[in-house]
Formats: C-alpha cells, structure tokens, sequence
C-alpha cells in the first residue's frame, strides 16, 4: 500500500466504500423484495385459516342444532312410530328446506342454493341402519351421538361431516335423525372465495380432494403433504416441479376422523416478478457502482493532480527551475497548499537571486580591484618614459629651426604623447581610492556646483538648464568629490548629446530610504546596440580624446562603491535619462553638524568662481 500512488490510494478507497455501500444495501433490498413475497402470502393465508375456522365451527354449531330441531319433531315422530319411515324422511327433508328457505333470507345470495347441494338429510332406525343417506358405522354414529358433529369415512361417497340425535316417542327409542355434509376441497375454496388459493383437504393421513387439476393432483408429493398436514405454521414448498407454494396447514376442530386443509398459495409468478425487480436493482445497483467508481477516478484525478504538480515543482526547484507551472488556486486546502509553495518558491528564488547577484557583484569586485592594481601600474610605468619623450620633444622644438617644414611631425607626436598622458591619468583617477571620507551630504547644493562649473560650456552650446530641486531633499552619506564627479561627468556627456543645443533637465527627489538625482538631455539618444555597454570600460562612440570610454564606467563604479545604482533609458532621437540612486544612512551628531558648515564653505567658493 505504500508504494502505491494517492491517484490509486484515493480511487481504491473510494471503490472500497462505494462496495461496502452499494453491494449490501442491493442484497438487503433483493432480500426485503423476497421476504415481502413471503409474507404476503403467509398473511394470505393465516387470514383465510382464521376464516375457515370460524366457518366450520359455524357450521357445526348449525348441524347440532338442526338435528336438534329434527328430533324434537312431533310430526316426524308421529309418522315414524305410525311405521310410515318414508313419510318421516320426507317430513325431515321437508323441514331442512323450511329451514334453508329462512337461512338464506338473513344469507347472501347463493347460499341456499349451496346448502342443498351439501347437506344430506339422515335418517337411522334403532339397530343402526341407514334409512336415509349414507351408511355409516355403528361407532361413528355412537361417537357423533356423544360428541357432536364429527367427521366420518362412509362406505359410499367422499367423507361426511354429520350430526345426529335420537328420536323418541313415548319413551321408545325410534332411532337417530340429524343432517350431514360432504366434505370437498372446492366446498372449502367456495366457503373461502379465495381464486389465487388451492385447497388440498386430507382426512388422517390421506389426501382426499384437492382443487388443483388432476395432472397436478397425481404429481403432488403426499409424503410432503402428511408431514405439512402435521405442522403448525406456514413455509414455502415445492409440491409440485414447475410451481412453488407458500403452504399452510389449517387443522379442523372436529371429532370423529382427524380433518385438516392445506392451503396452497402459488409464489412462483411473483417470485419471478421479485427476480425481475432483484436483477432490475442489480442492474441499478451496477450502473451506480460504476458511477461511483468514475467518480472515484475523477476525484482522484482532482486530488492527484494538483500533488503531482506541486511534486514536480519541488523537483524542479531542486533543479534550480522555478517556472514550474503550479495546479489552480481555489478557495480549498490543495490551492491553499499551492498558494503557499508559490510564497515560498517565490521567496527562494528571490534569495537565490540576491545570493547570485551579491556572489557575481564580489567578483567583479575583486576584478575591478585586481584591474585597478594593473592599471595604476602600467600608468606609472607607461607614464615615467611618457614624460622622458614630452620632455625630449620640447628639447628638440626649442633647438630646432622655427622655418624647418618637419615640426608639423614634432607637433603631432607632442599632441599623441599628450593623449597617452591623459589615458594614463584617468586610468590612475579610477584605480585611486577617494580621498575624502563619507560625510552627509545635501545633492541640492551639490547639484547646484556642478550646474554653475558647467553652465559657461553649457550656454556655449545654446544648452537650457532647467533644475528642479526637491526643497525637503534628506542628506545622504556620501564621498562629495565622488559624486560631483559622477554628476560632472553624466551633465558633460548630455552637453556632448547635444552639440547643436538642446535642453537639460536635473532633478532631485526623495524615494522611500534613497534619493535620486535625474539628469535628462534632450540629445540624440542611445542605440539599442549600444545600450547594454555604455557601462563598460573603453566602450564609446565619440571620437578623439574625450571618447575614450572611461567616464560611465568610473562614474557606474563610484556610485556601486556607495551601494546604489545607475538606471538608464534612451531612445535614439528622443534623448537620455540618467537616474541616480543613492541610499540614505543615519550618522552621529557631530557629522550631522558638521555638515552644513561644510555645505555653506562650497556655496561660499561656487559664488567666489
């Protein structure tokens, strides 16, 4: 498990609890559908068992009565002592039409009707013969004397249900009158008005009628039969090879033969339809599970994407790559986690930007400081035999013929010697430490120096000087030669933009924990091409000895020695801007008090010139 991905721990997981819900809940529903079959058909049941059984007990407590009524029948045992038994079985069959006539008027329709065709009148002399109806045994007329209406296997017909009391007249015995029924399984099944339940009636252990077909009849299992026709409670069965049955066994109060009806309720067309709704929600249940395990993949798709992002920006960050795209943010805890790796990926690389940059301002440093060191000492040497050549030439012009058409040549080789002398000055100026130390400086007065040393060259090349000085300048910490000199030489070269006039704009302004100083001419601009190396030592486009490509470059290196910079932007025709930054510090009080004194000697001196 640990090896594998969240993709597949989140879709396992989403899969396993889709399972855990769906599958059990499709087994308990397919489980309720056929229990609620069952039970419906057990319900069936017990409802038509409670029914049968208060009809029978109905009915008996009918026979006992009319054979009651019969007996104590003056007419009937008139006639039957007068030896006219013939006559007395026609009064007694007279009197159960009597009486079926007025039960069917308190009766639903059909009932008379129904009683004639079950109802057997019974006639018995005193030796136990059957005058009228079937011939029963001596034993079970004695036992339904005793006890009742009982139950009984005469020798003709199917099983009598019978009741029977003596008949006497003037303290003689004639014999036993009283009224009988057949016993059918489609009698029962009439009684019920049920048309979806079978009747099988079995008397002791014999099945004796049956309302199912005679093919299905012949075909039912009888030893099932008996041992159902003994139990208390109802359960599916399968009497039959192509039909199940929810059976009910529905014991019979009566005396004489034990009597019970089984009722047989089919299940199998509603099993069926069970089926057809188990496999419906199996098919639901399936086509949800399948769902569910698409939304599984896209839910593990939406967590694992963004990880795996954020996995491969991390890599890639260790790299040294911090573009790495990163996953959405939202308003959730993954695109808080994003959102958060970018802060810190952004602050890395920010570090790590600083880090290279400090590294790649050390070494060229230590290059600047290891070329100062080489050129200060090819300026003192290349200057010691500069000067011994100076003095040679002006020898040589002092003794030789003013008329002599070679001086032309002397005075070319002294101009050229004076180039190289000041090549080699300037050389020395960038390579020597400043002389004065930092001090805290007002760029307002500053400013105005440079602007007044320069402003006779300046109005000589029809250049209008425009200063606009921030009156709540703070003072910086600065080298004053240094930066006047930064400041002469960005003014000398905007003078050189412009040979044919123009206008200079110096400002100053306060910027946050730095001021800044903006020179801006309105000359001919830098070239594309030119721009990335205007700070690079003997880099420049003007001719002759005022070109040779120190001035930015020494200028770039004082203000980096003061820890700001020098931003540039230029067009090619539409000028230059010049935007020198410096960092302000806080010095102790006696510089600060010293400063104006210092300030207000320079303005004294500016105003001497």
């Amino acid at each position: 498990m640990r090896s594998l991905s969240l993709r597949t721990k989140v879709f396992f997981l989403f899969a396993a609890t889709a399972l855990l819900i769906v599958v059990p809940a499709l087994l308990l529903i397919a489980r309720a559908v056929e229990r609620g079959v069952y039970e419906r058909a057990r319900d069936e049941l017990a409802g038509a068992g409670v029914s049968l059984q208060s009809t029978w007990a109905d009915n008996d407590r009918l026979m006992a009565a009319t054979a009651s009524v019969l007996a104590l029948d003056t007419a009937v045992a008139s006639a039957w002592a007068a030896g006219n038994v013939r006559n007395a079985g026609d009064l007694i069959q007279q009197r159960l039409n009597q009486a079926w006539s007025a039960g069917s008027a308190r009766r639903a329709p059909g009932v008379l009707q129904q009683r004639r065709e079950t109802e057997i009148p019974i006639v018995i002399d005193s030796m136990g013969r059957s005058l009228r109806g079937p011939s029963l045994d001596a034993r079970a007329i004695a036992s339904a004397e005793e006890v009742g209406t009982i139950v009984a296997l005469p020798d003709s017909g199917g099983p009598l249900r019978f009741a029977v009391e003596p008949i006497w007249a003037d303290s003689l015995r004639l014999g036993q009158v009283g009224v009988g029924r057949r016993l059918s399984a489609a009698g029962i099944k009439k009684d019920l008005a049920a048309r979806n339940t079978e009747v099988v009636l079995m008397v002791g252990d014999s099945l004796i009628d049956a309302t199912l077909g005679d093919s299905a009849r012949a075909a039912l299992n009888r030893q099932e039969l008996q041992a159902l026709s003994r139990s208390t409670h109802a359960g599916p069965r399968q009497l039959l090879a192509d039909q199940a049955y929810m059976a009910a066994p529905v014991p019979l109060p009566s005396g004489g033969l034990s009597t019970s009806a089984i009722f047989l309720r089919p299940i199998s067309q509603e099993l069926e339809v069970a089926t057809a709704i188990k496999r419906s929600l199996f098919g639901i249940g399936f086509m949800a599970l399948v769902l569910a395990l698409v939304l599984a993949a896209v839910i593990s798709r939406i967590v694992a994407r963004p990880a795996q992002a954020l996995a491969e920006a991390s890599a890639r960050m260790a790299r040294g790559d911090f573009a790495a795209p990163l996953p959405r943010t939202g308003m959730d805890e993954i695109s808080q986690l994003a959102r958060a790796f970018g802060e810190m990926r952004k602050a890395i690389a920010d570090r790590e930007a600083r880090l290279r940059s400090a590294q790649a301002e050390m070494i060229h440093r230590e290059k600047l400081a290891a070329m100062g060191r080489l050129v200060a000492q090819l300026s003192h040497e290349i200057n010691n035999p500069i000067y011994n050549i100076q003095n040679c030439l002006e020898a040589l012009e002092r003794r030789g013929d003013p008329t002599d058409p070679n001086r032309e040549f002397l005075t070319l080789a002294q101009e050229e010697l004076s180039r190289m002398a000041a090549l080699t000055r300037r050389l020395l100026d960038q390579s020597r430490p400043q002389s004065d130390a930092s001090s805290l400086l007002n760029l307002n007065s500053l400013v105005t120096r440079v602007l007044t040393l320069a402003s006779p060259e300046l109005r000589a090349r029809r250049i209008a000087v425009s200063a606009e000085l921030a009156p709540d300048l703070p003072p910086v910490v600065a080298h004053p030669e240094g930066i006047q000199q930064v400041l002469a030489n960005l003014v000398a070269n905007a003078g050189d933009a412009m040979p044919d006039g123009g206008r200079l704009r110096v400002a100053t302004r306060a910027d946050g924990d730095a001021v800044e100083v903006v020179v801006e001419d309105t000359g001919a601009g830098i070239g594309e091409t030119d721009l990335p190396h205007i700070f690079e030592a003997f880099y420049t486009t003007k001719p002759g000895v005022t070109g040779i490509g120190l001035g930015l470059f020494v200028s770039e290196g004082i203000i980096r020695g003061h820890r700001g910079r020098i931003d540039v932007e230029s067009a090619p025709g539409r000028g230059s801007r010049f935007t020198v930054r410096l960092p302000r510090e806080t010095l102790d009080a006696s510089v600060s008090e010293e400063a104006p004194a210092r300030d207000s000697e320079r303005e004294a001196a500016i105003a001497a010139d």
